[in-house]
């Protein structure tokens, strides 16, 4: 069986409301337990752009996800 690989035509992540930062950053915090990594470590969590608060993460499988920060209420 060959392995999953991200930059191969096709799904390349799936994206997922996380919350406020606040969330994001615990989950990215958690995330090595589960056998994920964060991608992009030099840029996170504004990989996606500097309007974009979000993490992205492989695991073994060369899976990724992205766990996109929701926008915090003003006050």
């Amino acid at each position: 069986m060959v392995g999953h690989d991200r930059l191969a035509p096709g799904l390349n992540h799936l994206a997922f409301h996380a919350g406020p930062p606040t969330d994001v950053d615990q989950l990215v915090t958690e995330a090595p337990a589960y056998g994920w990594e964060l991608l992009f470590p030099d840029r996170h969590p504004y990989a996606g752009g500097p309007d974009s608060y979000a993490a992205y993460l492989t695991n073994a499988e060369g899976y990724e996800i992205e766990l996109v920060a929701s926008a915090e209420p003003p006050g």
